[in-house]
């Protein structure tokens, strides 16, 4: 009975274990005016502070600014925040922003702290937003800090393949991947599913990043381009890997802010 209750105990831990492990991420893209990068700049510092509160409180794990390249005014997104959380149930909600904004600015009037809130969001367009699920990622310590680049990858799976595209970037890439990281070519990497938003007009399923220290670590990295430095029967991996996706867009961002 005794060996039954430690077995039990063992495998509740492990689920446990693995359970803290999770990470899902909201990504909000941001259309900011050339007149209005000043005033964004300013909300986003104010917010900083209430998600530092909401980071203390338990609600989200972690918080980060990205601004993206190319990012001009015909080309999309100039900024993009993400709001990391341990489970899906607190990322779906909307938290309790309010008290946090008032436990970061208590010398605030309530009346003076709203005006604050919608001041911010007349500085930029939230464009879209995404839900994810963090699905596979490299074996690091990497810490990303301001200055750090992400490339990010927009994939849309083929239609009848989505197994198939997950199964060759976990089985094929992130070992390929994991080697770079080892070598120290590149600081991180990870793969994410697209929960929401869902739906055959949606063009993105997945999501890979790449990140780097710098854009010093960047260049280098590509142009090494050890990527594609592999033997033949690997090349013919990759070839039929690659069928199984579409490459929709790409997007480099330099973190700018971050809360953990």
């Amino acid at each position: 009975m005794k060996k039954l209750l430690l077995l039990v105990a063992m495998v509740l831990f492990c689920i446990t274990g693995i359970a803290q492990q999770e990470r899902f991420l909201v990504f909000e893209f941001m259309k900011v005016n050339s007149d209005q990068e000043t005033n964004y700049w300013e909300t986003e510092t104010f917010w900083e502070k209430i998600h530092a509160e909401r980071v203390r409180s338990g609600e989200i794990k972690g918080w980060d600014l990205w601004s993206l390249k190319p990012g001009g005014a015909e080309q999309g997104y100039q900024y993009l925040t993400v709001t990391i959380y341990d489970n899906p149930v607190k990322a779906l909600s909307d938290g309790d922003v309010w008290n946090a904004a008032k436990k970061a600015y208590p010398a605030m009037t309530e009346e003076e702290l709203r005006k604050a809130l919608e001041l911010g969001e007349k500085s930029r367009e939230l464009s879209k937003r995404m839900f994810m699920k963090v699905i596979a990622a490299t074996k690091d310590k990497f810490v990303m800090e301001v200055g750090t680049v992400m490339r990010m990858n927009f994939m849309e799976a083929i239609e009848g393949k989505f197994d198939n595209y997950e199964k060759a970037e976990m089985e094929l890439f992130l070992p390929i991947h994991q080697t770079r990281v080892d070598a120290g070519t590149m600081s991180h990497w990870a793969l994410s599913r697209v929960l929401m938003p869902s739906g055959s007009k949606v063009p993105t399923t997945h999501m890979t990043f790449d990140m780097f220290t710098g854009y010093l670590h960047y260049f280098d990295a590509y142009g090494r381009n050890e990527v594609f430095n592999v033997d033949a029967e690997t090349q013919n991996k990759i070839d039929a890997a690659i069928k199984t996706r579409d490459l929709n867009w790409t997007y480099l961002g330099t973190m700018k802010k971050t809360v953990k």
